[in-house]
């Protein structure tokens, strides 16, 4: 019989014999003993620990008899620990002392020669509980794959109830049955999902020793991107450091999930919808193809349709892998100096998105269009000679496309190129509009180009349109360009000291397209917007357009960990984010942007940080405010401490505990817009 499915039987028999321990259980050690003993035997780890989170003091305590220490504290904000309870995600390592981010007094407080640990947030409802953790040492090794985190997830609604009964919450306590009867059904959905997983142990073995040789230097990779990441200040060169990130880590998700002899079928099994923002999710697929894109001198449109709502529940992971296919083959197959073309579509009333990647490649013939959806199978016998690949892609992203609801079609002619589209329902979760249409009466675009500018400016165009701009003209010369103008789009090629003079005498905002990859420089354009046409560019061309000021946000943390959240938080949103890591650097950019006459509009802050704490930087803030004038702006803190109204030190409107909601983030973010605009 297989392993899984004896422990999967195992683990259920285990879970069934201690629900009437928990309700017996009269003291709160008791209760943390079932729960320890119940987590060791379900993953087969040595050692387990169950943290509940105390928001009060700021601390993750533990209920045993004997614990030393009983508690950590969170203000430290350090260890993996903290990752997981920050970020309220699931933390898995097999080489414990070696983590960037491990510090021993938080993640091995026991002090055991640990090995491996898994971390897992309890939260129900948005409401983080704590972790439970499963551990072992050196003398039992143990080390943990995706079988042992999905077990113990699915026993993670049990162990909330222990929570409950721990912290004498009767009124959570109510819903226990039926959090018990989840954890039970998760348990038999697993042994289900896998029975047909049997996999030849040679087989895999030979292929783990490859994909061991490709995950090593993709590991290296991303740490390099990373170090990278942190020493250049280029925010453009930041956003393709960031797309290399991505693709290094897809590479490691990957032969991660086949060395632990995940097969193509449990990862269908596994896959569940998520919530995304569309505009990052699509925008970053398709800025991973720029730089290859270039090299190739391929004409690339990356259209996105500005109505999508604002967020989209998609099963990501198939999504992504469908896509990145798709642009892949389209680069592939298609000869330089020629046109790719990547489309997402909002159909509102059926509530799907059509998905399209066009190409002007060698394409494909009548005959051969069905069978390419077909595994190891390639449209001519002499195609893997000249372009390589396995054609095992398009029947993967049929099969992916399938499952998300939909059917991946082509229309297609030999040496004119193939068009491959799906359409699959999108589940919208916030239906409000990124970018919502400006006041195009006010708004005249001159585009200087070239005629073979035409094909990149036309899906400048359909942007436009969408965001509200109807007066658009292209042109050849500055001396066709109307005395009405408010705007000029100019490409690469048509730029010259002439076009500068001329934007400067007109008082004409610009925005200059780069045609050349990372050729330009925003500094050297005179205070004009820089996009590249072989990148997502929708949101920059909405500000060039936008009359309205993006309100300037700044977020002050020593924690890093909460800065890039609350950066991830916001992102859907239109808004400058700038960001410090002590009190006097935020005081710094506070005072910076009065003198420039520039106020941010929100602030985001620790209370307790190094050099200054924020609770100081804000009140020698609010000083020099009164002194000029100045209406405060809204102050939000971000502190594990969580002050009460009326204290006498309080200096932030809005308090926000840690770990910190996203709801809560964007619903302050709100309220600093609608004052703003209450004051305009």
């Amino acid at each position: 019989m297989n392993n899984n499915l004896i422990t999967t039987s195992y683990a259920k028999e285990h879970l069934s014999s201690v629900i009437k321990e928990l309700d017996n259980s009269s003291t709160n050690t008791q209760t943390n003993d079932i729960v320890e003993d119940l987590v060791k035997k379900v993953t087969g780890s040595e050692y387990s620990s169950l943290w509940i989170y105390d928001s009060n003091q700021s601390v993750l305590f533990r209920e045993r008899a004997n614990a030393t220490p009983r508690e950590v504290s969170v203000e430290s904000k350090e260890g993996l620990l903290y990752r997981c309870f920050a970020m309220q995600t699931t933390v898995v390592t097999n080489y414990l002392a070696s983590e960037k981010n491990y510090v021993a007094k938080i993640d091995n407080p026991d002090n055991i020669k640990m090995k491996s640990k898994i971390m897992i947030p309890l939260v129900d409802e948005g409401v983080f509980l704590g972790i439970v953790t499963a551990y072992s040492s050196i003398s039992q090794m143990k080390k943990f794959d995706t079988n042992d985190v999905e077990l113990l997830n699915a026993i993670v609604p049990f162990v909330i109830n222990a929570v409950y009964k721990i912290k004498d919450d009767l009124l959570k306590s109510d819903a226990k049955e039926k959090r018990t009867s989840d954890s039970i059904s998760k348990l038999d959905d697993i042994k289900e999902q896998r029975k047909n997983l049997q996999t030849s142990q040679e087989v895999l073995d030979y292929v783990a020793n490859i994909v061991h040789d490709i995950r090593t230097p993709s590991n290296g990779l991303f740490g390099f991107l990373e170090i990278l990441e942190e020493q250049i200040q280029d925010e453009r060169l930041k956003s393709y450091i960031s797309h290399a990130k991505e693709s290094a880590q897809l590479i490691s998700d990957l032969t991660t999930s086949i060395l632990d002899g995940v097969s193509t079928s449990r990862e269908q099994a596994q896959s569940k919808n998520e919530l995304v923002s569309p505009f990052k999710f699509f925008g970053n697929i398709a800025n991973i193809f720029s730089a290859t894109m270039y090299q190739k001198k391929i004409s690339y449109n990356i259209y996105i349709d500005p109505l999508l709502p604002k967020e989209i529940e998609v099963e990501s992971i198939k999504l992504k892998r469908v896509i990145m296919n798709l642009i892949g083959n389209a680069n592939k197959f298609t000869p330089e100096n020629q046109t790719i073309e990547f489309s997402v579509r909002y159909k509102q009333k059926d509530k799907k998105i059509h998905i399209f990647v066009k190409d002007s490649g060698i394409g494909i013939a009548k005959e051969k269009q069905e069978e390419i959806f077909e595994a190891f199978t390639q449209a001519e016998d002499n195609t893997n000679l000249e372009y390589g690949g396995t054609g095992l892609g398009l029947a993967i992203s049929a099969g992916y496309v399938k499952e998300l609801g939909g059917k991946l079609c082509v229309d297609s002619e030999s040496d004119k190129g193939s068009t491959f589209y799906f359409d699959i329902p999108a589940k919208a979760k916030d239906e409000g509009l990124k970018f919502t249409p400006v006041d195009g009466k006010k708004i005249e675009i001159a585009v200087l180009m070239k005629k073979e500018n035409n094909f990149i400016a036309s899906n400048m165009a359909r942007y436009l349109v969408k965001m509200g701009v109807s007066k658009l003209s292209a042109l050849s010369s500055l001396s066709k360009v109307s005395p009405s103008t408010t705007h000029i789009i100019v490409f690469e090629d048509m730029l010259n000291m002439e076009v500068f003079e001329f934007v400067k005498s007109k008082k004409l905002k610009m925005l200059v397209v780069e045609e050349n990859f990372l050729s330009l420089e925003k500094r050297n354009l005179d205070g004009a917007s820089l996009v590249s046409q072989y990148e997502y560019f929708a949101e920059n061309l909405y500000t060039f357009i936008d009359e309205k000021k993006l309100p300037r946000v700044l977020i002050v943390d020593d924690d890093k960990i909460s800065v890039d959240l609350v950066k991830i938080m916001l992102e859907d949103e239109l808004c400058n984010i700038d960001v410090a890591y002590d009190g006097q650097e935020g005081l710094d950019l506070l005072m910076d942007s009065i003198s420039n006459n520039s106020p941010y509009s929100l602030i985001y802050s620790d209370a307790n940080m190094p050099i200054m704490s924020g609770k100081k930087m804000l009140r020698k803030y609010k000083e020099q405010t009164k002194k000029r004038g100045i209406e405060n702006i809204l102050s939000v803190s971000i502190s594990g401490d969580v002050y009460k109204k009326g204290h006498e030190e309080e200096e932030f409107d809005i308090y926000l505990g840690k770990p910190f909601r996203r709801e809560d983030i964007r619903s302050v973010f709100y309220k600093s817009i609608q004052k703003g605009t209450s004051n305009e």
